[in-house]
């Protein structure tokens, strides 16, 4: 009977250590992803500080982790929605803008749903009711050259 038991303990481990090890491959690398995020939010925050309006009011910051692409590739986005009785047109020639790297987005409900975009709007705008004359928009950047090895929320 001790060795039935000593041999249930010892599976019990291995299978215990087999299990620990799969976790740890799949998620080693989303500690260092989530200070790299918090690095670049913080970058981002400078670089973006002394270009807003005065005429702008922040309404809250975003950050995520993630792949948005068909690709595989861990990508960073970070964001400010914000506030402004300028136009689109004035706050576009405000905002430095690369497709493919930073941006400014006008949640005017006519998203894709789906897209990145409305997800945010949901769920950060859920209970937001701008006053009238106002735009509310969104300060964009991302960083998509992560390696998705070792981070779920990449693949």
């Amino acid at each position: 009977m001790k060795l039935f038991y000593k041999i249930i303990v010892i599976l019990g481990s291995v299978v215990f250590v087999i299990i620990m090890a799969f976790i740890l491959l799949l998620t080693y690398k989303m500690p260092l992803n989530n200070y790299y995020l918090m690095i670049f939010q913080n970058d981002f925050r400078q670089r973006i500080r002394p270009l807003h309006p005065t005429k702008s009011i922040s309404i809250t910051e975003v950050a995520e982790v993630g792949n948005w692409t068909d690709g595989t590739k861990c990508q960073f986005i970070v964001g400010e929605f914000r506030t402004s009785s300028l136009s689109k047109e004035e706050l576009e020639k405000i905002y430095p803008y690369n497709f493919f790297t930073a941006g400014v987005y006008f949640p005017d409900g006519n998203e894709k749903f789906g897209s990145l975009w409305y997800e945010w709007k949901e769920r950060y705008l859920k209970n937001y009711q701008p006053k009238e004359n106002e735009i509310v928009y969104l300060v964009w950047a991302t960083d998509e050259d992560g390696s998705p090895d070792g981070d779920v929320r990449c693949d």
